[in-house]
């Protein structure tokens, strides 16, 4: 019996080893934008130590939707994949709104990708609703699909110490430039 349960063991670890493993990178088609930039960190600056950290992305619209809420679609732009509950538009208090930043870029607060695109509903309306929207109530509410004219990628949040200041120098040092 106690074999029994020692084989037993042994083979829930075994798999639960198997299962733990981290995904491959897939690469991202290109999307719809009128003048794509992709500029990646992969190393963090300052260290072997890796830390768990979210990315830094820093974009531009077509127009000012800093106060529209993001959500994600598909490749094709069809189906809203990721969206959020209205009470994750707030930290506390304060509404996860992007960051200005010079030129006109935008610091992203609350998660999005390159598949972004933008709701009707302001930040303070949609975090006022009891309940996330349908499905079919965020689709129509869709005000643009394809807002992005800028995406970069700048490492993780862990590489900087003051995140705002150092991404406007590397603006302003044209880094981030065609």
């Amino acid at each position: 019996m106690k074999q029994s349960f020692y084989l037993l063991g042994c083979m829930c670890i075994v798999l639960l080893a198997g299962a733990c493993r981290t995904p491959g990178i897939q690469p991202q088609k290109n999307q719809n934008m009128d003048s794509q930039i992709i500029v990646t960190t992969t190393s963090p600056k300052g260290g072997a130590i890796s830390v768990s950290s979210p990315p830094v992305y820093i974009y531009k619209t077509r127009e000012d939707y800093s106060h529209l809420v993001p959500v994600i679609m598909n490749d094709a732009r069809t189906t809203i994949v990721s969206y959020p509950h209205p009470r994750d538009l707030r930290i506390g208090d304060k509404l996860c709104l992007p960051t200005l930043l010079e030129k006109g870029y935008w610091l992203d607060n609350r998660g999005i990708g390159r598949n972004v695109v933008f709701l009707s509903y302001t930040y303070e309306e949609y975090s006022q609703l009891g309940s996330a929207p349908s499905m079919e109530e965020l689709m129509a509410h869709i005000h643009d699909k394809y807002p992005l004219t800028e995406w970069h990628e700048c490492g993780r949040r862990a590489d900087y110490k003051n995140i705002v200041s150092e991404l406007n120098k590397l603006i302003e040092q044209g880094f981030l430039q065609k």
